[in-house]
């Protein structure tokens, strides 16, 4: 019924190529970039607080057969868990040191 040269068949039937991401309209592509905002957000919150579970996790499945390693995962994951900071740590340090330090009257 149609033959190769058809001009309707390329009409209901459109090659990718002639589809143009600059024929969407504006509001549309806005929508988009709004949702994938939304999204990513939404991602990076999800993300936060999964994480710190994962790595205890995992820590706690190496403690068996890597004591060290285990057990240093299980502290950055519960020191994630607990919002503890590196400088939090080396500020508790410092405080240990300033009480043996002092001298007493």
């Amino acid at each position: 019924m149609f033959s190769k040269n058809n001009p309707e068949k390329s009409i209901n039937n459109p090659k990718i190529e002639d589809l143009m991401i600059n024929d969407i309209p504006e509001s549309i592509t806005e929508k988009l970039d709004t949702n994938q905002q939304t999204t990513v957000k939404l991602v990076e919150k999800i993300s936060g607080i999964l994480s710190p579970y994962f790595i205890v996790i995992v820590g706690l499945y190496l403690y068996d057969n890597n004591f060290l390693f285990g057990t240093v995962l299980i502290l950055v994951g519960i020191f994630s868990l607990l919002k503890i900071s590196y400088e939090d740590i080396w500020q508790w340090i410092e405080k240990i040191k300033g009480l043996f330090n002092q001298d007493r009257i």
